[in-house]
């Protein structure tokens, strides 16, 4: 039986793309072919306009959102979200917003050693939105991405962060996402069917049976 190949675009300072994530990995356990199932994460920056070195987040909420409090409303709106999916945020303890370049490069160099992405990014995630690390400080992220592959150091990986490799291939690929239409995420795609944002779990596991119902006709 072929593998049926799940592409998903996200963020790792979406905080949809945490739930979405959550989500699809409870649809896959439910599915007979769990074990034949390929997830590939492809980067898309929700805020290019960040400054590299990141931002204060009360100055990127009232710029995105207006006001502090439309911000803060719609903070409350994504934990109440995430506490249904067993997701926790603790936007209290977030005080800057990254720019997410550097986090996706770590996430392309675990896809590109051939090592899985799904526990890397779900480490992101709880990172940034439980813990309240700037998971666009190269020291965090160097120590993260050390944990998710036993053959690199802290040192090699703030090595591989400085040496900017990576950052033309996830540019291309993100570019590739925009050219194809994608606008937001998460952004799932298999085979034929495309859903946009944090779909339940019932829609994902309806689509993915789907998808490989067609895949063996």
């Amino acid at each position: 039986m072929s593998q049926l190949d799940i592409q998903v675009a996200y963020d790792v300072v979406c905080p949809w793309c945490w739930i979405g994530k959550r989500h699809l990995d409870d649809a896959i356990a439910q599915l007979d072919f769990k074990d034949e199932v390929r997830v590939n994460y492809l980067p898309f920056q929700l805020n290019p306009w960040v400054p590299r070195e990141g931002m204060a987040r009360a100055d990127y909420r009232a710029q995105k959102f207006g006001s502090v409090e439309r911000g803060a409303e719609l903070d409350a709106q994504v934990a109440q979200s995430g506490a249904q999916s067993g997701v926790t945020f603790r936007h209290a303890l977030m005080e800057r917003t990254p720019n997410s370049t550097d986090a996706q490069r770590i996430v392309w160099r675990q896809q590109s050693a051939g090592l899985a992405e799904r526990p890397l990014l779900e480490a992101l995630f709880t990172a940034y939105f439980h813990d309240g690390k700037d998971v666009g400080d190269r020291q965090v992220l160097a120590e993260i991405a050390s944990l998710h592959d036993e053959n690199l150091s802290v040192e090699q990986a703030l090595t591989f962060l400085e040496s900017g490799k990576g950052e033309q291939e996830v540019a291309a690929q993100q570019e590739a996402l925009r050219n194809a239409g994608i606008q937001s995420v998460p952004s799932t795609i298999v085979g034929q069917y495309y859903v946009p944002g944090a779909q339940p779990v019932e829609v994902l596991v309806q689509m993915l049976n789907e998808a490989r119902a067609q895949q063996t006709d």
